[in-house]
Formats: structure tokens, sequence, C-alpha cells
């Protein structure tokens, strides 16, 4: 049977691996990236899986509190129902650590991204509907004056999986 499946951050990593053995198994999956053009690639990518299933892709930045919005409409309006929502973008490394909202990036698009767009996505999920969250062990521990945006934190990779291989 097929399913509608809404995965966040899947042009690359686990949520690209994710779609293409969801697309090879002919489900109706709906990308999800904030670069246009590696949304495009991953597209390009799951189009050539022989048999696939249907593919939609969704532009949208997870920390802007108004994509999250546009995001959740837009699909809404195109699809009556959805049966999984995986919650897979997250941000670790980032040049600007803080959104124009004022909050600390990691913690908008890792924490109140899912949660947001899992309640406004509510009314499309049935009772037999799931919802996958990810998380990374690249999540440092909640600084709480960096949530309300009153410093700014260091990202150096200091956990040993986490180092480049040399």
């Amino acid at each position: 049977m097929q399913k509608t499946i809404l995965i966040t951050g899947s042009t690359d990593g686990l949520g690209l691996e994710t779609a293409k053995v969801l697309v090879s198994q002919g489900h109706h999956v709906l990308l999800h990236g904030r670069n246009p053009a590696k949304l495009e690639d991953a597209e390009k990518t799951l189009s050539a899986l022989a048999e696939g299933g249907h593919i939609e892709s969704y532009v949208a930045d997870l920390s802007r509190m108004a994509d999250i919005e546009a995001l959740a409409k837009v699909v809404a309006k195109r699809h009556k129902k959805l049966d999984v929502l995986i919650n897979n973008a997250g941000v670790f490394k980032t040049s600007d650590p803080i959104t124009q909202d004022g909050l600390d990036v990691r913690f908008v698009v890792n924490t109140i991204a899912p949660y947001l767009l899992t309640r406004k996505l509510m009314p499309l999920l049935g009772a037999s509907a799931r919802v996958v969250n990810l998380s990374s062990a690249a999540q440092s521990p909640v600084n709480l004056e960096a949530l309300s945006g009153q410093v700014r934190l260091g990202y150096q990779m200091t956990l040993p999986l986490m180092r480049k291989a040399n």
C-alpha cells in the first residue's frame, strides 16, 4: 500500500538515503530542503530509481518560523492526508548561530521546527499515521542565554565521532 511520507532534510545524508528506500518501495515521498539546487539534485537522483514512487519537492528554511508555517500550509493544500512525517532536518555548524527572530539556530531547527511542523500538520495525520523525530549526538547541551539570543555559541567539533578523518 502506497504511503504519503514527508521527510525534512532530505537532500543528503540519512534523509536522502531514507527517501531512496521509500521511493524504491513505491511510496509518495515529499522531499524537503532549504537549498533549491540540492533539492533538485536529490529529486533527480530519486527519479532515476527504477519503478520508483511519486516525488514532490518543497523548499523551506526551518530556522524561519514563517517558512515552517508556509511549508505546512502548502503540504496541507496539496494533500488530504499524510501517513508519515519524518522530522530529520538538523543544524550543527553554521556561520550565523542566531536566527532572524534572535534565537539559537540549532535549537530552532532541531527542536522548535519539528514541534511546530508536526502541530501544523496534525489535521493530516490520521489515527494510523506516524511521526518520526530524529536527533543527533552533535546537538550540544542547551545554553539558556543562547536560546534567547543573548550569547553566541562557538561551534567547535569536540566529540571524537565528529572529528574529520585525516
